[in-house]
């Protein structure tokens, strides 16, 4: 058996945490939320630092590959999603206590806005009802918001953990094996 198969994989809880957690700063605080404007370098910043923790805790006699960085930055965007749609949540709910009327106020300055072009006023009706209903229901409004976060956050967090896994992968370096004979001359 070969003895690299022998050594245990670090474990990924607390890179994954960390990678999360730095994700949901960038996704949250008002003025790190703008590096995510950059095709959401934040959250792609958040999975390679969780790559780079990662690496550390890794043995040097193990391999280390772009596969395992993509699975860190994974994992740390299902956890960064989760945490900021708590925290998403519970903002919502803390700081508007009108949210729901405001809200529908808002769809209906939209919907009755005389430069929108309506085509089909069925249509126009059935996704103001979708769209009330979403946000009149704290339950519904908090899985759309998971659902949605999580399809970002993983799949930047992935690209980002990606992106660590190439910068930090293990580099090897062949050595060929000269004989004795070729010194013998």
């Amino acid at each position: 058996m070969n003895e690299l198969s022998l050594e245990q994989h670090p474990s990924k809880l607390v890179p994954v945490l960390l990678g999360g957690l730095a994700m949901t700063a960038t996704g949250t605080i008002p003025v790190l939320s703008l590096v995510n404007c950059a095709c959401c370098a934040g959250i792609m910043g958040g999975a390679i630092l969780g790559v780079w923790m990662y690496k550390k805790s890794f043995p040097s006699s193990m391999p280390f590959t772009v596969g395992t960085g993509a699975l860190i930055g994974t994992l740390s965007g299902l956890v960064g999603s989760i945490l900021t749609t708590i925290i998403s949540t519970f903002v919502f709910g803390l700081f508007s206590s009108n949210f729901g009327a405001n809200f529908d106020a808002q769809i209906e300055e939209i919907f009755n806005n005389p430069g929108m072009s309506v085509q089909n006023p069925a249509q126009v009706e059935q996704i103001r009802e979708m769209i009330t209903g979403l946000v009149s229901s704290p339950a519904l409004l908090f899985l759309f918001i998971l659902v949605a976060s999580a399809f970002v956050f993983t799949g930047f967090g992935a690209l980002g953990g990606v992106i660590g896994g190439n910068i930090f992968k293990t580099k090897y370096i062949e050595v060929q094996a000269t004989s004795t004979d070729d010194f013998s001359s």
